[in-house]
């Protein structure tokens, strides 16, 4: 079946580049999802989605839509069912493993088996076990259009969120705006005094604006600061290009080196950064920032500084210096292998 056109009439040509494109789709906030099957042997199959809709109350359909160049593209082509599991604030990890490659997703993962033994994950805030009612095909996906025979929901429970090419969660880091230099309670009060969560209401007061420009760049976070660090790697070492292998790039950018070897190929496919063999080790690809990655980064390092300036205007230029040199320390420390052993949680009982 194919979908009904205007007779006569075509689309102009986009005057927008794929990264324009990704950049004003990512300004939509959504859930997330994982859909779930299982293939011929019977084994689960998974992948994050953020692709989900409604369609009709009645029937009651909904769609998702999945790259025609997936892998897993024969098990929910040819499969009668399906599963959309609607994930929770706390499953951003969650997500993260399911987008990934190269990873077991389901080791030590909790589900029930649905309709047609399609997976229905533990924890989520819906489920929708769906027949396989329709499909198509448009441009590099396919549209799969599916009737709901059952449906689940946890009525008081927060969904994960994904806007601008980053996850959100309901969390009080977001909502607060708490002086982070107020006194500790005096009953000793957690929240408030605990290093972690003070790093992090700072950390939210530093990007609550800038994540508008990173945003609009049509970038995540993690690939600005990718961008980031091959700036400052061209400039120390102009010599090559400031290139760094991909192994390297993952340790300076706090992500896990599958994450980044996938966006790296995504942003040398935007024209960001090229991907070069490493003349010592052609074994390893070697990663440096094209002229518009330079150009982008330039411009964000910009927006950063003057943003920096304005968030440490109450502060002396002492002051400011001195945290900066206390948080490098901090990052650079390692706290001693003994101490997790010795922290017990109690157990009830």
């Amino acid at each position: 079946m194919s979908p009904s056109r205007a007779a006569g009439h075509s689309a102009r040509p986009p005057d927008f580049s794929p990264r324009d494109f990704r950049a004003a789709l990512g300004m939509f906030a959504t859930g997330v999802t994982i859909v779930t099957a299982r293939n011929d042997q019977g084994e689960p199959v998974g992948l994050t989605a953020s692709s989900f809709n409604s369609v009709s109350l009645d029937p009651p359909l909904v769609l998702w839509s999945l790259g025609k160049a997936a892998g897993s593209m024969a098990v929910f082509a040819n499969g009668r069912h399906y599963a959309i599991n609607v994930l929770a604030a706390d499953q951003q990890a969650l997500a993260e493993r399911f987008a990934a490659r190269g990873v077991d997703r389901w080791a030590g993962l909790g589900f029930t088996d649905g309709a047609g033994d399609a997976p229905l994950l533990e924890g989520c805030v819906a489920t929708f076990e769906c027949f396989n009612r329709s499909q198509y095909t448009e441009g590099d996906h396919v549209i799969f259009v599916g009737e709901v025979e059952r449906c689940t929901r946890r009525p008081n429970a927060s969904p994960l969120l994904f806007h601008g090419g980053r996850f959100y969660t309901e969390h009080p880091l977001q909502g607060s705006q708490a002086d982070a230099s107020a006194p500790q309670a005096p009953d000793g009060r957690f929240v408030g005094s605990y290093l972690g969560y003070l790093l992090g209401q700072a950390s939210h007061a530093v990007y609550r604006d800038f994540e508008n420009a990173i945003a609009a760049q049509g970038l995540t976070h993690i690939a600005w600061r990718v961008l980031a660090v091959l700036h400052d790697a061209a400039l120390s070492h102009p010599d090559h290009q400031g290139s760094i292998a991909v192994g390297c790039l993952a340790r300076d950018v706090l992500a896990k080196q599958p994450t980044v070897t996938k966006l790296v190929q995504r942003m040398a496919e935007d024209g960001l950064v090229e991907l070069l063999a490493d003349p010592a080790d052609q074994r390893r690809t070697l990663v440096a920032a094209t002229g518009e990655g330079r150009r982008i980064a330039a411009a964000l390092i910009e927006q950063a500084r003057a943003q920096e300036t304005t968030l440490l205007s109450r502060w002396s230029p002492g002051e400011a210096d001195a945290l900066k040199r206390h948080l490098q320390k901090l990052a650079n420390s390692e706290p001693p292998r003994s101490a997790a052993a010795r922290v017990a949680v109690p157990r009830g009982g």
